[in-house]
């Protein structure tokens, strides 16, 4: 694409190329490593970096206690990096913390999921976890500033970082702590790239910092860690959850034929819905506060483009995985692509709903929200659980995650629908009271 047509793009849809083009790097990077890894690392391997991501993922969400949500709405830019503040304090807070757990139940965890290496590699969660909440301040404030070119930096490099050090730790024989290792090393990364432009020592960032505007900003936005962070861990065990409760039921192997499959059908929503959403987040943020009647077109337009993708991912998933996994992977890894193709339906629902899912949190519905993430992990946690105690077999769990799944992200995505549309209600309603009479005659 010509530099002409860039610059003619409107600035959603260069933040939107900027951040596709560092994504789509790190993710050919990862695609092209995955076949090597999968001959590199066992099943029970990749069952082990299931569950350390799935609990880093989990603790991670919630490490900064929701600022980073709040992060693109304040008007003033000292606020902004409050935000910021208070969320890093709260990272700190979580590596200390996960430090003392780790120590005190690494053994009972292990126990659980049965899986002996936990012990020793459990200790990457904290760090690991508190860099994805760091990782999570910094993209909500480069998207306040629309520094898209950052993230998209931030895509690649931790992409890049996370295959390389698992490739080059595999191939010195460190199985299976060389995936966790790259997993953290990956988060680290994140956060390093995403630190260079943010402004942490620019003077609105040191004001933001002084007490006295902590603890007002702190006041101010106290629904974020006192509802979203709730809802934050409920959102994120409405996915990770059922994993976990996968590689309770079925073991190790499962979980890592489960796991292969998530890193693979994981890349369409790192390449495009991932870059929908931050943008969309922009977009609608800076609606919201200048032109609340555009809430729903940009609702719309985002749908659509999404609805689209989901389609042809599901129907690739559909009739593909199968043979795919099998040539791909290796002969060891044909149960994975079974687990894709029962989870085209749960792919599609979240290529489709996830992107626009931050719209309650946009317009301070937390409430909302919170019921919708509660509503989610008892209906899929609900749904795994219950085909595992009946003895059912772990394909039928992967299915009735799918299903379950898809209901779920369908409700948000008609949740956010509705909120849009009675933004645009209100904007409607307050532009004819403010129209002027006009005398007739």
């Amino acid at each position: 694409m010509s530099t002409l047509r860039i610059r003619r793009m409107s600035g959603s849809r260069r933040g939107l190329v900027a951040i596709i083009a560092g994504s789509a790097g790190g993710q050919v990077l990862a695609m092209a490593a995955a076949p090597l890894l999968a001959r590199i690392y066992r099943p029970a391997d990749f069952g082990l970096l299931t569950v350390v991501a799935a609990l880093t993922l989990t603790i991670g969400t919630v490490s900064v206690l929701r600022y980073d949500l709040a992060i693109p709405l304040p008007e003033r830019e000292r606020d902004a990096h409050t935000l910021v503040a208070l969320g890093l304090t709260a990272a700190c807070a979580t590596v200390l913390a996960g430090a003392v757990a780790v120590l005190t139940f690494r053994d009972d965890v292990a126990r659980i999921f049965g899986q002996p290496e936990l012990e020793t590699w459990l200790w990457v969660v904290p760090p690991a976890a508190a860099a994805t909440g760091v990782v999570l301040l910094l993209n909500q404030l480069a998207i306040r500033h629309r520094r898209y070119g950052s993230i998209g930096r931030r895509n690649f490099f931790q992409s890049a970082t996370t295959t390389a050090m698992q490739l080059t730790l595999g191939g010195a024989a460190l199985r299976p702590g060389g995936l966790v290792l790259g997993l953290g090393l990956g988060q680290a990364m994140a956060a390093l790239v995403l630190m260079r432009g943010a402004g942490l020592s620019d003077g609105q960032a040191r004001a933001g910092r002084e007490r006295r505007h902590l603890r007002d900003v702190a006041r101010r936005y106290r629904g974020f860690p006192l509802l979203l962070a709730p809802s934050g861990l409920l959102n994120v065990l409405g996915t990770q959850l059922p994993v976990l409760l996968v590689a309770y039921w079925y073991g190790g192997s499962v979980a890592g034929w489960l796991g292969l499959t998530q890193r693979v059908i994981a890349i369409p929503a790192a390449l495009v819905a991932s870059a929908v959403a931050q943008v969309y987040l922009a977009e609608v943020s800076r609606a919201v506060r200048q032109q609340p009647g555009r809430c729903r077109p940009i609702f719309v337009t985002a749908s659509r483009k999404l609805a689209l993708f989901a389609g042809l991912t599901a129907v690739v998933l559909s009739v593909a995985a199968p043979a795919a996994f099998s040539v791909v992977f290796g002969s060891e890894w044909e149960r994975s692509g079974t687990y894709a193709q029962a989870l085209a339906l749960y792919v599609a629902g979240q290529l489709m709903a996830s992107p626009l899912s931050q719209t309650l949190v946009v317009f301070e519905q937390q409430g909302r929200q919170l019921a919708w993430d509660v509503g989610r992990v008892v209906l899929v946690a609900g749904a795994v659980s219950a085909v595992a105690a009946a003895g059912a077999s772990s394909l039928v769990a992967v299915w009735a995650l799918s299903v379950s799944g898809f209901v779920a992200y369908i409700a948000s995505w008609l949740m956010a629908l509705r909120a849009v549309t009675s933004a645009g209600r209100r904007a409607e309603a307050v532009g004819v009271a403010e129209t002027p009479l006009v005398p007739q005659g």
